[in-house]
C-alpha cells in the first residue's frame, strides 16, 4: 500500500514539473528535474520483483504523461472535442510506453551508462516517430520547451530540437544519480557501524562520488548555455539587399465570418488594412492560411487571363501603385483529375475526381505559384492509415476551407518573387508546418532566402495555443538562421530574425498591419544541410539496446556468470557507439 501511494505520488509530481515547465507557464528549467521522480519511481517498481516490467512502467507513468499533455495542450478542445481526447490520451499512452520500455529494458543486467543511454536512444527514437508517421502530434518534444529562450539554445543551428532533448534528458539523469549518491551518503552514516573503518572508507567514497556529479551536473547545464550566448553575441546578421515588407492581421472568425465573405471582400480587406504601410518600395505582402477562404479551382489560378477572378483582379490594380509588390495568400485550391491520383481524390457523379488543398500562393505582376501543404493535421486534414481509419473520413472537421482529408504536395516548393535588388527566393510553410524542424528546412535547402509561415490559430480562441506556436518559429529561426514572417490571421503576427528575436508581436484579436524591414540569406547551417541526424543516430543505438536487451533475456539465464553479462552488454555498447559514429559519417557524406 506504501508503495502504490508513493507510486502515485511520483508519477504525479513528475507530470506536475512537466506541466509547469512549457510556456506559458514560466518556469522552464523545472524540465531539468521533471523526469527524476519517474526514475526513482522505476526503482522502486525494480525493488519488488513482481509483475511484467513493461506494464508496470506504463500504467506507473500515465499519470505523469496524461498531466503533462492535458496541462499544456487542454486548448485542443475549443476546436475538436474528440481530437482533444484522442491526441491527449493517445500521447500520453504513447509516452508511457516509451518509459515502459526502457523499464524493462533496465532488467537486462545493462552497465550503469547504458541505462541513461538506453532511455535518451528510446524517447528520441519517440519524437521522431511522431515526426514522421501518420499519427504525428510533436507539440510536446522535449527540445521546443526553450522556444521561449532562444538565447540560450543559439547551438540549435547544429543539433536541431533534438540536441535539446538529450540536453535535458540528460541533465535529469546526472540530478537522479547526484540525489542518488546523496541518499546513499546519508544512509551509511546513519548505519551503527559507521565508526568502523570500512564503513568510513565507503561514506567517503560516496561523498566523493557526489562531489564528482554535482560538478558534472553544473558543467553539463552552464556549458551548452556559455556556448549559446557567445553564439548570440557574435553572430552577424547579414544586412545586405534590403527588402521592405508588410504583414495584414486580417482578424477573421473562422468559424463564421470567413465563410460570409466573398473572395473578392476579403482581398479588399487585405488591402484596405495594408494600405497604410504600403510605400512605393514594399515587395513582399503576406496574408495568413486561408486569407481568401472561398474555394478556388487550380486551372483557373493558373490561368487567370483565360478565367479572370474579381479578388486576384483587384490585387492586379494594387500593382498598378506598386509594381514590384509580391503577395503572399493562403488559399483553399482544388484541382480535377481524370483518374484518382491519390487516396484523398474524391470521385464525383460525372466520372471526375476532385482534390482539395491547403494552399500558399505567390502572386504578382508576372506569375503566379503554389505550394500546397505537404504535412496535414491527423484527423482534421487528413486521416491517418486511410485503410484503418477510412470509415471515420466524415468525421473529421473544417479547419481552413475544406473538411477531409487534403491533397498534398511531393516538394516543398519554393516562391520566386521579383524584387528591385532581384529575385529572392521565399519559402511558405502553413501552420503546422512550422513545428517540423526537418520539414521547415527543406525550403531552405531549395533555395528559400526568406521564410513566411502563414497560420490561422482563432480555432483555439485566445488560450495557450497560438502563443506557443508563435514561440516555435523561433527555433525555426536558429536552426536555418533565416528571417521569419509570421502572418497569423487573429494573431500572433510577427516578423523574427536568424537569432530568434521576435519585433512587432500583434495582439490576439486586432485587425492590423506590420511592416518592417528583413534581410535574405543565402548560408546553409549544419542542422539545414544535415537534418535531424541525432534522432537517427539514437534510433540505431534504440535497435542495439532493445537487442542487447533480448540476448540477454534469453541467454542471461543458461548460465553466463554475472560478470561475463555484463561483459558482453559493455561490447555490444561499445558496438552501438561505434555503428552510430559510422551512421553519422555516412549521414555527412
Amino acid at each position: 500500500m506504501v508503495l502504490k501511494k508513493n507510486k502515485i505520488v511520483l508519477s504525479l509530481l513528475s507530470g506536475v514539473l512537466l506541466w509547469l515547465s512549457w510556456y506559458p507557464y514560466g518556469f522552464t528549467f523545472l524540465i531539468f528535474v521533471a523526469f527524476v521522480p519517474l526514475f526513482i519511481l522505476s526503482d522502486k517498481l525494480l525493488e519488488r520483483k513482481k509483475g511484467i516490467a513493461f506494464w508496470q512502467g506504463i500504467w506507473s507513468s500515465f499519470p505523469a504523461f496524461i498531466i503533462w499533455n492535458t496541462g499544456v495542450t487542454w486548448w485542443i478542445w475549443n476546436s475538436t472535442a474528440p481530437g482533444a481526447v484522442a491526441a491527449i490520451v493517445l500521447n500520453s499512452f504513447f509516452m508511457s510506453c516509451v518509459f515502459g520500455a526502457w523499464h524493462w529494458v533496465k532488467k537486462s543486467n545493462l552497465p550503469k551508462i547504458a541505462v541513461p543511454l538506453a532511455f535518451i536512444a528510446f524517447w528520441c527514437s519517440w519524437e521522431f516517430l511522431h515526426l514522421n508517421w501518420q499519427i504525428t502530434w510533436p507539440w510536446l518534444n522535449l527540445g521546443n520547451v526553450f522556444a521561449v529562450h532562444p538565447a540560450l539554445v543559439q547551438w540549435y543551428e547544429y543539433t536541431g530540437t533534438f540536441g535539446g532533448t538529450i540536453w535535458v534528458l540528460g541533465v535529469n539523469f546526472l540530478v537522479y544519480w547526484f540525489l542518488q549518491c546523496g541518499f546513499q551518503h546519508r544512509g551509511a552514516e546513519n548505519t551503527e557501524v559507521h565508526r568502523e573503518k570500512s564503513a568510513r572508507i565507503l561514506i567517503n567514497l560516496r561523498h566523493l562520488c557526489a562531489k564528482k556529479n554535482f560538478i558534472t551536473l553544473t558543467l553539463t547545464i552552464i556549458i551548452p548555455i556559455i556556448i549559446s550566448l557567445i553564439i548570440y553575441k557574435t553572430y552577424t546578421i547579414n544586412q545586405e539587399n534590403s527588402i521592405e515588407a508588410v504583414i495584414v492581421q486580417q482578424n477573421i472568425d473562422p468559424w463564421i465570418e470567413q465563410y460570409q465573405k466573398t473572395n473578392f471582400e476579403l482581398a479588399e480587406l487585405i488591402i484596405q488594412t495594408a494600405a497604410p504601410k504600403l510605400t512605393p518600395n514594399t515587395a513582399l505582402l503576406v496574408t495568413s492560411e486561408s486569407a481568401l477562404s472561398r474555394l478556388i479551382n487550380e486551372e483557373q489560378l493558373l490561368n487567370l487571363d483565360i478565367f479572370p477572378h474579381a479578388a486576384f483582379q483587384l490585387f492586379d490594380t494594387l500593382f498598378q501603385q506598386h509594381p514590384q509588390l509580391n503577395v503572399i495568400l493562403g488559399l483553399s485550391t482544388a484541382a480535377v483529375f481524370d483518374t484518382k491520383v491519390s487516396p484523398a481524390a474524391r470521385a464525383y457523379p460525372n466520372g471526375d475526381f476532385v482534390e482539395f488543398y491547403n494552399t500558399s500562393c505567390l502572386y504578382n505582376k508576372d506569375t503566379i505559384e503554389l505550394y500546397r501543404k505537404s504535412k496535414l493535421v491527423p484527423g482534421v486534414e487528413k486521416m491517418p492509415y486511410p485503410k484503418i481509419f477510412g470509415f471515420l473520413e466524415n468525421l473529421a472537421i473544417d479547419l481552413g476551407g475544406t473538411s477531409g482529408s487534403l491533397g498534398i504536395d511531393n516538394e516543398q516548393r519554393v516562391f520566386r518573387t521579383i524584387t528591385a535588388q532581384g529575385v529572392v527566393k521565399v519559402g511558405v510553410p502553413i501552420c503546422y508546418e512550422s513545428v517540423y524542424g526537418e520539414l521547415f528546412s527543406r525550403f531552405v535547402n531549395h533555395g528559400a532566402q526568406l521564410m513566411c509561415v502563414i497560420t490561422n490559430d482563432a480555432w483555439w480562441g485566445n488560450t495557450p495555443g497560438h502563443k506557443q506556436h508563435f514561440e516555435m518559429s523561433k527555433l525555426r529561426a536558429i536552426e536555418t538562421r533565416r528571417y521569419i514572417l509570421r502572418a497569423a490571421n487573429t494573431g500572433i503576427s510577427g516578423f523574427i530574425d536568424p537569432l530568434g528575436n521576435a519585433s512587432q508581436q500583434t495582439q490576439y484579436e486586432i485587425r492590423t498591419v506590420i511592416a518592417q524591414t528583413v534581410y535574405p540569406n543565402d548560408k546553409i547551417t549544419f542542422y539545414t544541410k544535415y537534418g535531424d541526424y541525432l534522432a537517427r543516430m539514437m534510433l540505431g543505438i534504440s535497435v542495439l539496446v532493445v537487442c542487447s536487451s533480448l540476448f540477454f533475456f534469453f541467454f542471461g539465464r543458461a548460465g553466463f556468470p554475472p560478470h561475463v553479462r555484463r561483459r558482453l552488454c559493455r561490447r555490444r555498447l561499445t558496438h552501438a557507439v561505434g555503428l552510430s559514429a559510422i551512421l553519422l559519417a555516412l549521414l555527412a557524406s
